[in-house]
């Protein structure tokens, strides 16, 4: 992972977050689960948390797994993704659960059995 971030700092990640998000930002080691009402701002966390894991610790692209519930959310986080991270962001994987399983149902068929 090379090359310039379209951020041009890790605080523009925190700036318009509360306490709680920011939290849930900097998480350290681990899963995280964001669970909040309607319009709490969960996207714009998990979008934050996932930019703050490639750029800020390091973790590749394809190593993170970010789900939702609907396709709206899934594109909306991608789009948000795609203008925190730029090209870097075609390596995450983000989906719904049903897609999410269904690609890995797919891809370990022959360990599930008939």
């Amino acid at each position: 992972m090379s090359g310039p971030s379209p951020l041009t700092s890790a605080d523009q990640l925190l700036e318009d977050l509360n306490p709680p998000q920011r939290e849930a930002v900097l998480h350290g080691d681990g899963p995280l689960l964001v669970l909040a009402g309607a319009g709490s701002g969960k996207t714009r966390v998990i979008t934050r948390r996932v930019a703050h894991l490639v750029l800020a610790r390091r973790v590749p692209p394809w190593r993170i797994l970010a789900v939702t519930f609907t396709n709206k959310a899934a594109r909306e986080m991608r789009e948000r993704l795609g203008a925190l991270l730029g090209p870097w962001a075609s390596d995450l994987n983000v989906a719904t659960f049903h897609s999410a399983a269904a690609t890995i149902l797919r891809r370990e068929a022959e360990k599930v059995g008939p």
